[in-house]
């Protein structure tokens, strides 16, 4: 078939989106929908089957009635059988040109008509419907529209044809050749019946393959937007895994300078601080290292069997705990930093806990970066929950307020560490707040919303 959304038999193996889709249906329809050679074979086989068995009807009807001894099958017979068999075969190309086929059925049914002089032999079978209903799935409506109008102008036209020939045989039979208005009236209604009947099956066979257009349009577009919603979901993914980045890279390497400088200076008047300097140095490159593994990890290894889904914030069970270890890292590199949990314990969620962390992760390196003449750096985590305070103040100048000329900088960076503490502060229904604060130094207080019962970013 015709679709993206129907692989066929023997097709590479469905995706997510595909699977979802064949839900909707039952097994029959599943199956058809994924093997239409086999569905084309069904229909081709009862097409020659139906037509064999008026065939068979046909011939023992004229040995009934006839006064003669005719031969099984005529010359009409075998042109029905050879003409069915071809037209059987057409069906297995019904989804290419169906509107084209429907109308050489046509054609070839007047030629039988007047060939005849008789329209109760087939030529096509039931072949015409199928091609009918096929234009009417797979076409636009426009085109399934003048497909069931070519079909009513043959039907009407050839009726009236062979009410004509009924009506002359009946008057010939009945009245010997004198016109009878009640013969020609009750002949027309059953005319008049039989071709509404045509019609509205004409119609249910149009509306039916409307339908199935209708159902595998709506499954392309359900399968576009999973693909589209896959897409989105693995941009932000790729969005978030770069935020990660930048806040083990832009922490790591900022306390890594400040180490290495440190052992630089030291070295030099106290030889056995600077071999501690130099060995917290080289574990922290060991932790970012391993921290740079566990994010990319998450690209390598979609099940996430072997890497967390995020970097950890910490190896602590207990979040403040984590928290106290980060601080040290940083108090290890020379900046004045305290720490102090206040109120009740962090809950134990763990893109929560990776927030706070990343916040106070980034807080912290803002100020031995950009900081200058920093005495005191605080940083307080306050938890009342729901609400949950996390402020970093430092009273050095801040590095925004300074000259490139005299600090050699350009300004705070690029400013995404910033938004991604919005980012994060806005998943909790928060917000985050940063700037200079009374003390000529800088503040960064950021507040989140948590609940256990409300899942996190819901409105």
């Amino acid at each position: 078939m015709p679709t993206g959304a129907y692989p066929v038999a023997g097709a590479a193996p469905l995706n997510e989106g595909q699977r979802l889709l064949t839900r909707r249906y039952g097994l029959i329809r599943r199956w058809m929908l994924h093997h239409p050679t086999a569905v084309n074979a069904m229909l081709a086989a009862a097409n020659i089957l139906g037509v064999g068995l008026m065939t068979i009807a046909g011939v023992a009807s004229e040995r009934v009635f006839s006064d003669g001894d005719p031969q099984f099958l005529g010359s009409t017979g075998w042109i029905l059988i050879v003409t069915n068999l071809v037209f059987s075969g057409l069906i297995f190309l019904r989804h290419r040109f169906p509107f084209l086929l429907m109308v050489i059925a046509l054609v070839m049914e007047t030629v039988m008509i007047f060939a005849t002089n008789s329209n109760s032999n087939s030529v096509s079978g039931f072949t015409t419907w199928i091609f009918l209903y096929t234009v009417a799935s797979l076409r636009n409506g426009k085109t399934a529209s003048l497909a069931y109008t070519v079909l009513m102008v043959f039907y009407v036209l050839f009726g009236a044809v062979d009410f004509q020939r009924g009506f002359k045989n009946g008057v010939e039979l009945s009245t010997g050749g004198v016109p009878n208005d009640e013969n020609f009236w009750e002949l027309l209604l059953i005319y008049g019946i039989g071709l509404g009947f045509i019609a509205m099956f004409n119609l249910v066979v149009l509306m039916a393959g409307r339908s199935t257009r209708k159902n595998r349009l709506f499954d392309q577009e359900v399968l576009k937007h999973f693909e589209q919603t896959q897409t989105l979901a693995a941009t932000e993914e790729r969005t978030r895994i770069a935020r990660e980045m930048h806040d083990v890279v832009a922490h790591s390497l900022t306390v890594m300078i400040a180490l290495a400088d440190g052992a630089r200076i030291v070295s030099k008047k106290n030889p056995e601080r600077a071999e501690e300097v130099l060995g917290e140095l080289s574990s922290t490159g060991r932790s970012a290292l391993a921290d740079m593994r566990r994010t990319l990890g998450v690209l390598r290894d979609p099940a996430g069997d072997h890497a967390p889904l995020a970097p950890a914030e910490g190896r602590a069970e207990d979040a403040a705990t984590n928290l106290a270890e980060l601080v040290e890292s940083f108090a290890s590199t020379g900046l004045p930093v305290t720490f102090e949990h206040q109120g009740e314990t962090i809950p134990a969620d763990h893109n929560l806990r990776l927030s706070l962390y990343r916040i106070v992760q980034e807080s912290l390196t803002n100020a031995l970066r950009y900081g200058r003449d920093v005495s005191k750096v605080q940083v307080t985590v306050n938890v009342k929950l729901p609400d949950i305070w996390v402020t970093v103040i430092n009273d050095g100048t801040a590095a925004l307020t300074a000259s490139p000329k005299t600090s050699g900088l350009s300004g705070l960076g690029s400013g995404k560490g910033l938004a991604g503490m919005r980012e994060r502060v806005a998943f909790y229904d928060g917000s985050v707040r940063a700037g200079e604060n009374d003390v000529g130094g800088w503040t960064v207080r950021a507040h989140l919303r948590w609940s256990a019962e409300k899942p996190a970013g819901s409105s």
